[in-house]
């Protein structure tokens, strides 16, 4: 179904004419093409059939519903950088495929900046000349305040690896890296590690930075300080410098730097028109509980009187089938279709089932870590498991969890994207939003999305916390962050824990996480459901093809979808464009966008906004 929606829209500023839409991803003449779209540089002389850093940036962008289009720098410079900033708002430099950039690049860049362009600079952008030396400086040294290319003096001495450490918690906030991922000195953990280090650039100053300009840092084994995260203003632009190899870290399982950075550079600083990653364009939550055994069974009863679980709050309760944990006939198995069959139809209730691994919970784990289980194997428990629990529901079992953590990638993947399983729990891109992930430098699935967990520093389960001996204050602040966080970025994220992990030192403070979440969901402002819900509308609206243009006088939205656009929603900047209003979208507004969210399932969409 077509339809024309639209929209009466005032200009707070000049706006240029912007026409003819274009598919995403597609390479065209940019000068005939007035499309908005964020230009992704790389010089095809740095890219090797291993290296798939593009691929980890272009599939980022197009998750977060960013009209983009890669080129090559040569083809950069024979345009000009006055006329393109117009409707090619950001360009960004990756790390690793943009290292030979031409000296000649410095002025255009210049005037590319004056005429209102933005730029991010990732890690090592710039650092050869165009036969592949190394610079004395790099290219953007001087518009970045930092030189990051130093081998001429210090040779291997000029990259290092240190801690990164935000400035403070206001400025981690800005950058939508979420408290969990933080210590309490603020330098970035992962789940099971703690303090992560990160390869980085030893550089040095060009030109005096305001402290104000700088996010994070650096932090060497002695203390020594580099510049890791910076924003500054250059003319009408602003330019992003960061201190990590965003791109290469995307592609070995680390999501979140990538996925922060961009979101806020060009949602935060440059405001760019986008389509959102979310149902509605709100945040949400995904509580999955891993129901292991036999043990479980006074939990289920527990949680259920006092309110642990709640109806209002739809749950993915992933459940072990099988007889046995640990050996087979040791009988401490959740046994679903036997005595545990009274505490499935308990929990069915309250969400949505899933499987935890491999009908025995241990024992399935560790014959997968021990590689005894490859992917036959692993397919055949996971199946059993899979088979047992749809004839308990009737419904198809769709979510995934792996016990203890144990997701071998490729092949798990695989194996779930074979059963038909469209998500999964997932211990890799810690702290990040449901993603196709990337291992080993490829992505794994286009069509089994992982849900990474949020963690509370090194910790994820409410056990492991207990086990170190967190307090129920700091499990609380934990919590209810993670309600606030979804809610102002407008993401997706997953807690997960045991349903016996709610001892009564956490009672409390998990109660007042549900009711802050059952208030958030109240409002409109969140939505609690479970991964497969998040994940069929991700995978929609990964289907969506979209421009924004601007035509005589007109902004446009353009809208294509055969799986249809309702629940899709577009975010339009408030300083540029002022929505008067429509029948056919919603509309919601904070200080930065307006949001328009298509009502009816229609498969083409034209958004007409009228400039008064």
């Amino acid at each position: 179904m077509k339809k024309t929606i639209v929209f009466l829209v005032a200009p707070v500023c000049l706006l240029v004419v912007w026409y003819s839409i274009v598919k995403l991803n597609k390479e065209q003449n940019i000068t005939n093409d007035k499309n908005v779209n964020v230009l992704l540089v790389y010089n095809p002389n740095n890219i090797s059939s291993e290296n798939n850093i593009k691929e980890a940036y272009e599939s980022v962008l197009r998750e977060e519903g960013v009209a983009f289009k890669a080129i090559e720098v040569t083809q950069l410079l024979s345009l000009s950088a006055g006329s393109i900033a117009v409707n090619n708002p950001v360009l960004i430099f990756p790390d690793n495929i943009a290292q030979q950039i031409h000296d000649e690049t410095k002025s255009w860049l210049m005037e590319y900046l004056s005429a209102g362009g933005n730029i991010a600079v990732i890690y090592n952008a710039g650092v050869k000349d165009k036969k592949g030396r190394y610079l004395e400086k790099a290219v953007f040294s001087e518009i970045t305040g930092l030189n990051y290319e130093r081998y001429s003096k210090k040779k291997e001495h000029s990259y290092g690896t240190g801690y990164f450490q935000l400035y403070d918690k206001k400025k981690s906030d800005y950058f939508q890296f979420p408290r969990g991922k933080l210590d309490s000195d603020n330098y970035l953990c992962g789940y099971k590690y703690g303090k992560l280090k990160y390869p980085a650039a030893l550089n040095e100053l060009t030109r005096p930075l305001d402290p104000e300009e700088i996010y994070a840092y650096t932090v060497l084994e002695d203390k020594t300080k580099y510049p890791a995260l910076v924003v500054r203003k250059h003319d009408k632009g602003s330019i992003l410098y960061a201190n990590m190899p965003l791109g290469y870290l995307k592609t070995t399982g680390d999501d979140l730097p990538l996925r922060a950075v961009l979101r806020t550079f060009l949602f935060k600083i440059v405001k760019i028109p986008h389509l959102m990653s979310t149902p509605f364009g709100r945040g949400g939550i995904v509580i999955n509980w891993h129901i292991d055994a036999s043990p479980d069974y006074p939990s289920i009863t527990s949680v259920v009187e006092k309110e642990i679980i709640r109806k209002s709050l739809e749950c993915s309760l992933h459940v072990t089938a099988g007889d046995f944990r640990d050996a087979v006939g040791d009988k401490i198995g959740f046994d679903a279709e036997g005595e545990g069959k009274p505490y499935v139809e308990i929990v069915k209730t309250f969400g949505v089932l899933g499987c935890h691994g491999g009908w025995a919970h241990n024992w399935f784990a560790k014959n997968v870590e021990d590689k005894t289980f490859r992917a036959d194997k692993i397919r055949y428990y996971i199946k059993k498991n899979k088979d047992a629990l749809e004839r308990l529901v009737g419904y198809k079992i769709e979510e995934y969890s792996a016990p203890e953590g144990t997701h071998p990638q490729p092949e798990n993947t695989e194996v779930l994207n074979a059963l038909g399983m469209i998500a999964y729990y997932y211990t890799g891109d810690s702290g990040s939003a449901p993603n196709r992930t990337f291992s080993d430098g490829k992505m794994v699935s286009d069509k089994v999305i992982a849900f990474p967990v949020m963690p509370n520093h090194k910790y994820a389960s409410l056990f492991e916390m207990e086990d170190d001996d967190l307090t129920a204050e700091e499990i609380g602040k934990w919590l209810l962050n993670i309600g606030d966080y979804v809610y102002e970025n407008k993401t997706v994220r997953l807690f997960y824990s045991h349903l016996r992990d709610v001892s009564p030192l956490y009672e409390i403070a998990f109660k007042n996480f549900l009711d802050h979440l059952e208030n958030l969901q109240s409002q409109n402002k969140i939505i609690v459901k479970p991964m497969g819900y998040f994940a069929k509308f991700f995978l929609r609206c990964l289907k969506s093809e979209y421009s924004f243009n601007q035509n005589n006088g007109k902004l446009t939205v353009t809208l294509i979808n055969p799986e249809g656009l309702n629940e899709i929603t577009a975010a339009i900047p408030k300083h540029k464009y002022r929505v008067i209003g429509s029948n056919d979208c919603t509309v919601s507004e904070d200080d930065d966008y307006y949001y328009l969210t298509v009502k009816e399932k229609l498969n083409e969409a034209h958004i007409t906004a009228f400039i008064n």
